[in-house]
């Protein structure tokens, strides 16, 4: 479901439960769209997030991602450095995470490796460093800056988990598995003042 369809979603559950009246007063979309966006974030991070670890695949991430085409690499002069800005902010998990992929637009299957941006100096002592020619970026800010970018790559691809308030209305928003009945029941939750609290998981598979 994209996010449009979510926001109508739970204005159809309130105007249609057994909530109390106050309750029902708050469903201008932009208000649901908050509510929804804190259900979502919290999903990832505390559901989505620790299951992918557990599994030992942080591919199962991916499906949250939204991709971004077309991202220019510019030219620092001052620093000597390429870099590129990010097109909006993305969700905040461990070792930057919620960035899934940085590739050239043309090579999805040539990423750039993701690198702290305290380890350049130790990196650059290391034989490891010029044994291996993979493009690194390491993260400052809203921007990308990367170690070396292969010839003729001006365009990127890039995508992350962006957070909920970040989406567009058209935008498809994954919810983790069997998380996806019980969304509206969270989003009322959170209307009504409350945290988000885990539900059990119905062993549904991730809800579009």
């Amino acid at each position: 479901m994209i996010v449009r369809e979510w926001i109508d979603l739970i204005k159809d559950v309130l105007a249609g439960g057994d909530y109390p009246q106050e309750i029902k007063g708050k469903h201008h979309p932009e208000i649901i769209r908050r509510h929804l966006a804190i259900v979502h974030n919290y999903l990832i991070g505390k559901v989505a997030y620790p299951e992918a670890v557990r599994s030992g695949d942080l591919g199962f991430l991916d499906v949250y991602a939204k991709t971004f085409m077309g991202i220019a690499i510019q030219e620092d002069s001052q620093r000597d450095e390429k870099f590129c800005e990010l097109p909006t902010s993305y969700l905040p998990l461990p070792m930057n995470r919620g960035i899934r992929i940085v590739s050239p637009e043309q090579s999805q299957h040539e990423p750039f490796l993701y690198r702290n941006n305290n380890t350049s100096r130790i990196f650059s002592n290391l034989d490891v460093s010029t044994a291996y020619s993979e493009g690194r970026y390491y993260i400052e800010g809203d921007k990308l800056y990367f170690s070396s970018v292969p010839y003729g790559v001006i365009k990127l691809l890039i995508k992350m988990i962006v957070p909920f308030d970040k989406l567009d209305d058209l935008d498809e928003v994954v919810f983790p598995s069997g998380y996806g009945k019980i969304v509206s029941d969270m989003v009322i939750q959170s209307l009504m003042g409350k945290p988000p609290q885990k539900f059990v998981n119905d062993n549904n598979s991730e809800t579009r």
